[in-house]
């Protein structure tokens, strides 16, 4: 829409209007962009998680992670240790524990 002002001619923006059956159009095509990258995105999680393999660094965890996960204290852990009930690996001054002895803690009838 132009519109004179004096010699210069100034332009107003102008709306577009849509019928409603011009908004489905738009809408199904939004929907559609939608699911597209929906599906690609769940490709590329799943590419993720394949690549996302077991890996030394998952299997143990800290001492006092195992503590935490199996609510004992120090004493019981070093007490445990001693008596060869669970398994660690001792790295520079760090102690580790294998992810499975926590199950194997509550499953294992001879861990008291």
């Amino acid at each position: 829409m132009d519109v004179n002002v004096g010699e210069g001619r100034v332009k107003i923006m102008s709306v577009e209007v849509l019928t409603k059956s011009e908004l489905e159009g738009l809408l199904i095509g939004v929907e559609d962009e939608l699911r597209r990258l929906r599906e690609i995105q769940e490709r590329v999680l799943e590419q993720l998680e394949r690549l996302k393999g077991p890996t030394t660094a998952s299997e143990f965890i800290p001492a006092l992670e195992f503590m935490r996960a199996v609510g004992i204290k120090r004493w019981k852990f070093d007490q445990l240790v001693a008596a060869n009930m669970i398994k660690t690996i001792k790295k520079k001054r760090k102690v580790y524990v294998a992810v499975r002895e926590v199950r194997r803690y509550f499953t294992d009838p001879s861990i008291q």
